[in-house]
């Protein structure tokens, strides 16, 4: 432990001031009821099989992690965890344990329980179809136990790994919960955290229940809450009809709505409700990932007519809101390591045209330009976990249509969007995420937005993962960046930020990976 860079709870009892929201004034008030409605349910409660927006946030209540990342100061603090440390190799990371943390089915929160935990994550489990974590498991070599300090060993480095423990699919879980297989661990009552709530009750599609946990005494450093979680009870609601969140929001039936399209967001604020826009610290803008192997897409000329096809500027204004402004970089403009390389993607119509002609696609009578008989017809799924996809593609679309003379569907059929993910038939594939590692994007094994490994992007990710501290990290982020907006990769088309419509008598924030904060949630009495 002596040779490692150490970590401790120095200084994390405060916090950087949260954004300015307009929910109640004044101390928190304990008791009550928060209901929450989302934009879809969640078909496996599994750790290895989490990655939504709703999935993090209904397993968000029964979860404790070994370090929690503080959104507004953009550092560590403890949590089960109170020191921590890594080599300069980024392939040694220990962790003390806290004592005194109790999972809720009773059970000790021990240094052997992180132990299996993160073996189950770095090996998975053959016999119980349990996946490997596809983040914890890059380089997973082994993990030690010395008394209360837990390492987990890499063979080869990896910088975010530090980052990769505070995500949501790197919950801590009882060894009840471990033992299950895939399909059983997946079930939300088998699924035992050691969080401020513990599960009452669950609806398959429609719903669950989550009950203040008496004696929980552990919050993460800098927690404006030290004790047990203000509210009585969380109601999580599945609302898939965009339109019926914002109905039950205003006709009193719900208390904070997550997904409020684009149209609603002036009837909330004159309706005296707030509208709570959270953009993620650490994460990108929207993207869309231009698959190098596709039959049309291929062509760099074509991916930069494509990109140079798009007036971002008229996007934020006609089809969405302020509250999703033209992105910088395919990173968010509130991430530390983002540069503006909107010169790169700049809108240029007639660039476009000229691009397309020289790739030998011509506009035919119909004004829709085609190649060797075949017209040029892209396809790009959409995603319930971000409403204003729909309205900004649908512009997109029709931009292209009178512009360039691209026939591009957008489907917004679950079915598809599930396809899509490993379809190199399908061009386009849209994406986003809150705790950025770009290189996971778009040169590992199995990343779903290329469905390819460039030479110069699997390069990149590779200093990326090797990268000593911060500092690195970010010259490498910068021409990661550049990398891909040059050669046009990636279409970046508005910042990202999860907009949700809330009750003036509720306080709320938000986590990390833009989260609702239920912990420190409160309602006026």
């Amino acid at each position: 432990m002596s040779a490692t860079r150490a970590y401790a709870a120095d200084g994390a009892k405060t916090t950087a001031p949260a954004p300015a929201f307009t929910g109640p004034s004044g101390p928190p008030v304990r008791g009550g009821t928060l209901v929450f409605s989302d934009t879809e349910a969640v078909a496996s409660w599994q750790n290895q099989r989490l990655g939504s927006y709703s999935s993090g946030i209904v397993t968000g209540p029964t979860n404790v992690f070994l370090l929690y990342f503080d959104p507004y100061k953009k550092t560590f603090a403890p949590w089960v965890a109170e020191q921590w440390g890594k080599n300069p190799e980024n392939t040694r990371f220990w962790f003390k344990i806290r004592k005194g943390i109790t999972f809720s089915d009773g059970t000790a929160l021990t240094p052997q329980v992180v132990a299996r935990n993160y073996e189950q994550f770095g090996r998975g489990n053959e016999k119980l179809r349990i996946p490997v974590h596809p983040q914890i498991a890059r380089g997973f070599e082994r993990v030690e136990v010395d008394g209360d300090v837990v390492t987990i060993v890499l063979n080869k480095p990896n910088q975010q790994f530090l980052r990769d423990v505070t995500r949501v699919n790197s919950a801590l879980l009882a060894e009840k919960t471990l033992a299950l297989t895939l399909e059983e661990a997946g079930l939300p009552q088998n699924r035992i955290g050691a969080g401020p709530f513990v599960l009452e009750s669950y609806v398959p599609g429609q719903g669950a229940t989550f009950v203040r946990r008496t004696g929980y005494a552990w919050a993460p450093g800098g927690s404006p809450n030290q004790g047990e979680a203000y509210l009585d009870k969380i109601v999580w609601q599945v609302l898939p009809e965009v339109g019926l969140r914002t109905g039950a929001l205003l006709s009193k039936q719900v208390d904070v709505a997550r997904g409020i399209q684009p149209a609603d967001e002036g009837t909330i604020l004159e309706s005296g409700y707030q509208l709570l826009a959270y953009a993620p610290p650490l994460g990108s803008s929207n993207f869309a990932a231009l698959r190098v192997n596709n039959e049309f897409t291929k062509d760099l000329r074509v991916r930069q007519a494509l990109v140079h096809g798009i007036d971002r500027v008229a996007l934020s204004r006609d089809a969405l809101t302020p509250r999703y402004p033209p992105p910088i970089s395919i990173l968010n403009a509130n991430n530390p390591n983002a540069i503006d390389l909107s010169h790169e993607f700049a809108y240029d119509p007639g660039k476009s045209r000229d691009l397309l002609e020289q790739a030998g696609w011509t506009r035919g009578a119909d004004g829709i330009r085609a190649k060797e008989g075949k017209k040029l017809q892209l396809s790009v799924p959409q995603s319930a976990q971000q409403v204003a996809l729909g309205p900004a593609w649908e512009f997109i679309a029709q931009q292209w249509r009178k512009e360039l003379g691209i026939l591009l569907d957008v489907r917004n059929d679950p079915a598809y969007a599930a396809k899509a993910n490993q379809d190199v038939n399908v061009p386009i594939m849209v994406s986003r995420t809150s705790i950025i590692s770009l290189g996971q994007f778009f040169s590992d094994t199995g990343n779903t937005s290329l469905l390819a490994s460039p030479p110069e992007l699997t390069a990149l990710y590779q200093r990326e993962l090797e990268a000593e501290d911060e500092a690195e990290f970010r010259k490498v982020q910068i021409e990661q960046q550049k990398a891909l907006h040059k050669g046009a990769y990636v279409i970046a088309y508005f910042e990202e930020a999860q907009t949700y419509g809330a009750s003036p008598d509720v306080h709320l924030t938000f986590l990390a990976q833009t989260y609702p904060d239920f912990y420190n949630a409160w309602k006026k009495a």
